[in-house]
């Protein structure tokens, strides 16, 4: 299951801090994206990729510093374009 939390520049260090600090969360994939790398308005997305239970876990422990983005489909299936794109061209170099 994928979560994406929007976060401010003033609070990235802290929720990030707190994801990689728990044993259970950090377990999962954490990956860190500015908004602006993905043509969005906003500061920072955190999308964490683990167990529902871990997600309900993150979101409890980041309440005060981050939130559960609306419109996290669009982020997430822009990182798998990117990602789809990159895999693409590294196979073109391998030929």
């Amino acid at each position: 299951m994928r979560e994406v939390f929007e976060v401010s520049s003033d609070n990235k260090s802290k929720v990030e801090e707190i994801f990689k600090k728990d044993e259970e969360i950090n377990r999962g994939s954490i990956t860190i994206r500015t908004a602006s790398s993905l043509d969005m308005e906003g500061d920072y997305f955190i999308i964490l990729d683990t167990a529902e239970d871990r997600i309900k876990k993150a979101k409890e422990l980041v309440k005060e510093l981050a939130k559960p983005y609306k419109n996290a489909k669009k982020v997430l299936e822009k990182i798998d374009e990117q990602e789809d794109s990159a895999i693409e061209g590294f196979g073109n170099i391998l030929g």
